[in-house]
């Protein structure tokens, strides 16, 4: 999975590298620029649905654990980093942004402190779960499971839909990780299928139809509107159908070709792998760090409008790629703070 994590990793920062092109703060609705980041944004929304998924797949295999041993392993990788970057995150935005004290307890109340933190509140819920969803995965059925598996995404796929009327739908800190639902137990399920050159045609057809849809999709309800609104913002949405279907290919797609690198021998192969297993086990703080060094370049280097837009977030996301590896890499090696990432 460390190569499907590298690449998810890496597709969170295109995200945020090009979504302030599509929402038009640096490029201008319909034109080429616009377009162009579309397309990318959208080929990267699948990350944080593979997120989910490596989650699902590697922790509900059923096993000899109990509910207190994996609460406490749990809490250590995932609790003290939630508690500290909200702390975090929202001290920074009162700092870069005047962040009011109200404002900022509805973002923690919401499990959104910052724009990406929405998913350790995510990843926090499904783990308190967990144990129980073992025993379902233990004792039941495969057909079963893929049952329950649709009824959970359709549920987030018609919770999605309600949402675009106005005044309903949102979620709290507490529910935040009942739409993932689906995604974790596809982890399980497409994990334990076998991967088959017809498998991996499968995921790749599936991400390119989802990520096409995605684009398309967004940008007509954008002209629709007249402006980046909530018809566009629904189809890059997680549980919008184009997005699961590129959620799940990106995932078959990418495993395949973990599995494929896994066995390849040459000078290259290995070079390449012993790179995933370094940046692998810096993902996780990666995620957590970017936004905040994204946000401070782009503050002090500013950003273009129009068609050099493009290579400029280019060349964000690299630059913060790189120091947030470094920083991560550094704070990695001081006892105590290390537990954060």
């Amino acid at each position: 999975m460390g190569f499907a994590r590298v690449a998810a990793m890496a597709a969170v920062i295109g995200v945020h590298a090009y979504s302030p092109l599509v929402s038009t703060v640096y490029a201008e609705l319909g034109g080429y620029t616009w377009w162009s980041a579309n397309l990318l944004d959208a080929g990267t929304r699948w990350c944080v649905a593979v997120f989910v998924m490596i989650s699902g797949a590697l922790l509900l295999r059923p096993r000899d654990e109990s509910v207190g041993t994996f609460y406490r392993k749990r809490w250590a990788k995932i609790g003290i980093p939630l508690v500290a970057w909200t702390a975090i995150y929202l001290v920074w935005q009162y700092w870069r942004d005047d962040l009011g004290t109200p404002d900022a307890a509805t973002q923690a109340a919401s499990g959104a402190p910052s724009i990406h933190l929405y998913f350790l509140y995510v990843i926090a819920g499904l783990y308190l779960f967990t144990p129980f969803f073992r025993t379902v995965v233990a004792h039941s059925s495969r057909t079963a499971l893929w049952w329950f598996a649709g009824a959970s995404f359709g549920v987030g796929v018609f919770d999605q839909i309600l949402s675009l009327i106005d005044g309903a739908g949102g979620v709290s800190a507490a529910t935040r990780f009942l739409p993932f639902l689906g995604y974790y137990l596809v982890g399980w399920l497409l994990l334990t299928t076998e991967n088959s050159p017809r498998t991996t045609r499968f995921g790749i057809a599936a991400l390119t139809l989802g990520v096409a849809s995605t684009a398309l999709g967004a940008g007509a309800a954008a002209h629709v509107e007249g402006e980046w609104g909530a018809g566009g913002e629904y189809f890059y949405a997680f549980l919008s159908p184009p997005m699961i279907v590129a959620g799940i290919g990106a995932y078959l797609t990418l495993r395949a070709a973990g599995e494929r690198l896994a066995v390849a021998e040459n000078p290259a192969a290995l070079a390449t792998k012993n790179v995933v297993r370094v940046v692998s086990g810096l993902s996780f703080g990666v995620y957590l760090v970017h936004v905040m060094v994204m946000y401070t370049l782009r503050d002090l280097g500013g950003m273009p409008e129009g068609y050099p837009a493009l290579f400029a977030a280019a060349g964000y996301a690299v630059a913060t790629a790189v120091i947030s590896l470094i920083l991560v890499a550094l704070v990695q090696r001081i006892p105590l703070v290390r537990t954060i990432v």
